[in-house]
């Protein structure tokens, strides 16, 4: 299933290029001071959400993503990228990398290997960062009157109404555990911003939760939450950061 849902934003490149947030600057700042210089990898790299932050600072980039249609997305944003079409898994590194980086698909990789591959790809004292973004209706009624929309729809897994840190915090204990990466660090950074009604639903459409719905449930579902929404909605940004190094 997991493989399933890692696959299906391409039926939504549009969408997904429209309402998902960016990262912040000051992520890419910290994450680029961070590493040693040399070649980048960006796995899981969508329509280049978080590359074209790395791009725009002259990194040297090969980016990873399994979807044609999300990847043709990525070249046209993002012409100076070396883009690889498949996964992370399957891929083949011709150079050890600096800096491995991956945003909102790092939990799409393998979880018995995911680290291993990252050592594997990394040259000695190269970094890891892995990151999320996480997307917050500010006003906690409305917050819950959406949840309970997702309820009744059977969305429980990776909602969008709920503040869920956990992927972060998945990485870093993994990391914390694994001694062939040191130096762990754990950051958040938090930004509001104001979404339409459009746009808010074109957010639930990008989502693999709601992806994965009978086509006419998804419909239903939007309805109802449309109906909640009004004119549009506020919106808190956290996007959370594990960095570590490789040791050896």
């Amino acid at each position: 299933m997991d493989r399933e849902r890692s696959v299906v934003f391409g039926e939504a490149v549009d969408q997904y290029e429209s309402a998902r947030p960016g990262y912040p600057a000051q992520l890419v700042t910290e994450v680029l001071d961070y590493a040693p210089p040399g070649p980048v990898l960006e796995v899981g790299a969508g329509t280049g959400k978080a590359t074209a932050g790395f791009a725009a600072r002259g990194a040297d980039l090969t980016c990873i993503e399994p979807d044609p249609r999300m990847a043709a997305a990525l070249t046209a944003k993002c012409p100076g990228a070396r883009v690889e079409i498949g996964i992370f898994e399957e891929y083949v590194p011709d150079r050890a990398f600096a800096l491995l980086y991956s945003g909102q698909a790092w939990h799409w990789v393998d979880g018995k290997r995911r680290w291993d591959l990252a050592h594997a790809a990394l040259a000695p004292s190269g970094a890891v960062a892995v990151f999320w973004n996480h997307y917050v209706v500010t006003d906690p009624g409305l917050r819950s009157a959406l949840a309970a929309v997702d309820a009744r729809y059977g969305v429980t897994s990776s909602s969008l109404h709920r503040d869920d840190s956990v992927r972060a915090e998945q990485s870093g204990r993994e990391l914390a555990d694994d001694p062939r990466f040191t130096d762990l660090g754990q950051r958040r950074y938090t930004r509001a911003g104001r979404y339409g009604a459009g746009r808010y639903l074109d957010l639930v459409r990008s989502i693999s939760a709601y992806r994965i719905l009978d086509p006419g449930t998804r419909e239903a579902l939007l309805l109802e939450i449309a109906a909640l929404l009004g004119e549009g909605v506020d919106m808190t940004f956290a996007t959370d950061l594990t960095l570590a190094r490789r040791a050896h």
